[in-house]
């Protein structure tokens, strides 16, 4: 009777044991909770001829540290004056394409991550470091078609909008960034298209591009190995992502799931980028001699400016390797320009 027991208690453990290791309906509970951003299911796409002949074009161009040292450096400098730039790369076929053809990437279902999708991000970073060098080095030269090159970069980025996988988007927001972050040092007038720049928030496609990542880990975790710990693995990437949501701050921790990817440092660039879009737009309105809008989507920030400085309330550091353009630039303006005391609140 006592062995009976026994063998009933120790079946019982395992039950258990099992139900907390494999429990289906537990995975299937928390994936169907809903979300703040869901991504579009879209279908499998093939590439067209343009993003072809870009990818060429692309991966012609010389590996030249001198050329990213220099974008890096004058992102980061918060003065108006642009640096003597080196010897740059032609990047005039990659320009004319980018401006005048549409670019189709082809897609694949999943999460990315291999070796293609990798090599695309390689490929189109560079080939957008190379069009923002030739923008600053026009810009330093005071000439108007400086812009034509963001826009070529603009339409770069924007080619991967319909791509929810995180390495895409991410590389979307840098280049996003790259743009903002030499646009205020761009001769005027500002082209009207520069308010999309201004007017797209990254958040809501990485916060897509995050429930896209989790869908796809439940729907191959589920076919393998259902656990409750893949359970609450879903349901805290997607309180991160309510977290992620209901943030109004810009200098932000939002934090990891220690069994999952860790994108804290995404999330940090992506709100501080919401500060720099306003730092921009602030030195673009002294350089035409308007006042600045102290006021920032930023419930932890205000805008200042004393005549010569514009700043931020404080820096928002980011880790390495990111180089982000400064929160305080230094704006070199004409005798005619706007009295400090009209641009403060």
């Amino acid at each position: 009777m006592k062995k009976a027991l026994i063998v009933v208690i120790a079946i019982a453990v395992l039950v258990w044991i099992a139900s907390w290791f494999w429990n289906k309906e537990a995975v299937n509970t928390a994936a169907s909770r809903p979300w703040p951003a869901v991504a579009s299911r879209l279908p499998a796409q093939h590439a067209n001829e343009a993003s072809v002949k870009l990818t060429v074009l692309a991966k012609a161009l010389p590996r030249n540290e001198a050329v990213d040292a220099f974008v890096a450096h004058e992102i980061g400098r918060g003065e108006l004056t642009v640096g003597k730039p080196p010897a740059l790369p032609d990047v005039t076929m990659i320009h004319e394409l980018l401006l005048h053809e549409p670019v189709v990437w082809e897609r694949q279902p999943g999460i990315g991550g291999g070796d293609e999708t990798q090599e695309r991000r390689k490929t189109v970073l560079a080939a957008a470091r190379a069009l923002v060098a030739g923008a600053l080095a026009k810009g330093r030269a005071n000439d108007p078609t400086a812009w034509d090159d963001l826009r070529a970069t603009w339409n770069l980025a924007r080619s991967l909008d319909s791509h929810p996988q995180m390495m895409m988007q991410t590389a979307a927001l840098t280049m996003a960034r790259m743009i903002n972050a030499v646009a205020w040092k761009m001769p005027l007038p500002v082209p009207t298209w520069f308010a999309e720049v201004q007017g797209r928030d990254n958040i809501r496609p990485l916060l897509e591009s995050f429930q896209f990542q989790t869908a796809s880990y439940v729907e191959s975790g589920a076919q393998i190995f259902p656990t409750r710990m893949l359970a609450n693995s879903v349901d805290h990437d997607r309180s991160i992502a309510e977290e992620v949501a209901h943030t109004t701050r810009c200098d932000v921790n939002i934090p990891m799931n220690e069994v999952g990817v860790d994108l804290s440092s995404v999330w940090r660039r992506a709100f501080r980028y919401r500060a720099e879009r306003e730092g921009t737009e602030n030195a673009l309105r002294v350089r035409e001699g308007k006042q600045i809008e102290p006021r920032s989507r930023c419930s932890d920030g205000r805008w200042a400016f004393d005549g010569t400085t514009l700043r931020f309330s404080h820096e928002i550091p980011t880790a390495m390797p990111d180089k982000p353009m400064p929160l305080t630039m230094k704006l070199v303006v004409g005798p005619a320009a706007i009295a400090p005391s009209s641009l403060l609140p």
